[in-house]
């Protein structure tokens, strides 16, 4: 091979920053974690993380968390469950303290401006008390491992600042992202060599479709929920309904489930602390 057929190689190469086993090494030596809980929504990201962790770091890897956020494909709970069966992986489920049911009945339906609250409730509150009441108490340092990276959506590339490390510190809680600097490409050529599998709502939606609050879906997509979904298509109709009769005078200005137009939630506090939302599912499309 030529010098500029290598030049060319070299060029086409993506060029990672550090590479996943460089993040996790940093994580074991500088913040001395030994215990790896993946966080897991059943999407390809997930996937191929906990894939990743669980065979490179069996002695740290302690399995896998699906949260439950009550509005949730039906489908990809279940192949959640199935597929971590299969594959030998712990699974720990968390639930919201706070339902959505009762968010909405208070301030209405949200838009992606209220994201960073309903993802705290949703997820981000349930693994603060995982961490805190259970996790600390069987011994070793714990951290959480997401799939997140920089190039899934632009904003996580060009504006989310919190998608600039691979490691964050929040509420005493710590979060690694081994993928972060990895493009689609890469993503997907770990998938298909390594025969993984994914939630069958892909089929459909091209997502895990693991949380459907609404923050960044469009209106036209209860069609798609009717058709495919109809668990969840019809759980939305009926917090619709819901509301006209057990909504306040303020959730009733947002009646409808959807991102266009939503109720403004920047003075509702999930009580803990500054939610990172840079760990939602891939669902969430964090824009």
């Amino acid at each position: 091979m030529t010098k500029d057929n290598n030049d060319s190689l070299q060029e086409l190469t993506w060029l990672e920053p550090q590479t996943p086993e460089q993040i996790v090494a940093e994580l074991i030596e500088k913040y001395q974690k030994d215990s790896f809980y993946v966080l897991f929504s059943g999407g390809k990201d997930s996937v191929c993380i906990a894939d990743f962790i669980s065979k490179n770091y069996p002695e740290y890897f302690k399995g896998v968390i699906f949260t439950n956020t009550g509005l949730g494909t039906q489908a990809t709970r279940k192949w959640v469950i199935e597929y971590a069966k299969a594959r030998n992986w712990p699974l720990i489920m968390t639930w919201a303290r706070k339902s959505f049911y009762d968010i909405v009945m208070e301030k209405g339906f949200p838009n992606m401006g209220a994201h960073k609250i309903i993802m705290g409730y949703l997820k981000f509150q349930s693994w603060y008390y995982l961490y805190r009441d259970h996790l600390k108490g069987l011994g070793g340092k714990p951290c959480f491992i997401s799939g997140v990276r920089k190039k899934e959506s632009w904003a996580r590339d060009k504006v989310k600042f919190y998608s600039k490390k691979p490691i964050d510190v929040n509420a005493t809680m710590t979060f690694c992202k081994p993928f972060l600097f990895k493009n689609g490409s890469q993503l997907l050529q770990y998938f298909i060599e390594n025969g993984l599998q994914k939630s069958p709502a892909y089929d459909w939606f091209d997502k895990s479709g693991e949380c459907w609050c609404g923050c960044y879906n469009h209106p036209w997509e209860l069609k798609m929920l009717e058709r495919y979904d109809s668990l969840t298509f019809n759980t939305i109709q009926w917090l619709e309904k819901q509301l006209q009769v057990h909504g306040t005078k303020e959730a009733k200005k947002f009646p409808n489930w959807g991102r266009s137009v939503g109720a403004d939630y920047s003075k509702m506090q999930t009580g803990l602390f500054d939610v990172n939302e840079d760990y939602c599912g891939e669902s969430c499309v964090v824009g």
